[in-house]
């Protein structure tokens, strides 16, 4: 068992019509391997933007959908993540893709 903590800068790219604005997002994330496998349950992340910057430029903004949209893709580059690394076996990896319930345990053997 090791833990490991990664410091990593994603972009999120949020398209307005008018303008499409470029968001750094700094995120650290924690999590536990067993066996050179991911355990999925000690995944934690911390997700750092300039919030206030971005209210303050874009006022018309919805918070909680940009909240929700910044998470999703924080997700999908963890997941990239640990694919690149091999953290994911091949065969978790494919079901990972196919059920979203895999995700939680990709690990998880049938």
């Amino acid at each position: 068992m090791v833990w490991l903590a990664e410091k990593k800068v994603f972009r999120h790219f949020l398209d307005l019509g008018f303008e499409r604005v470029e968001i750094p997002i700094r995120v650290k994330f924690e999590f536990k391997l067993t066996d050179g496998c991911l355990d999925p349950d000690s995944l934690s992340r911390e997700i750092l933007y300039n919030r206030v910057a971005l209210h303050k430029r874009y006022p018309d903004l919805d918070a909680l959908k940009l909240e929700q949209s910044i998470k999703e893709q924080v997700d999908t580059e963890i997941l990239t993540y640990f694919k690149e690394c091999g953290f994911l076996k091949e065969r978790d990896k494919r079901r990972s893709e196919e059920d979203p319930e895999a995700r939680k345990n990709p690990c998880q053997s049938d």
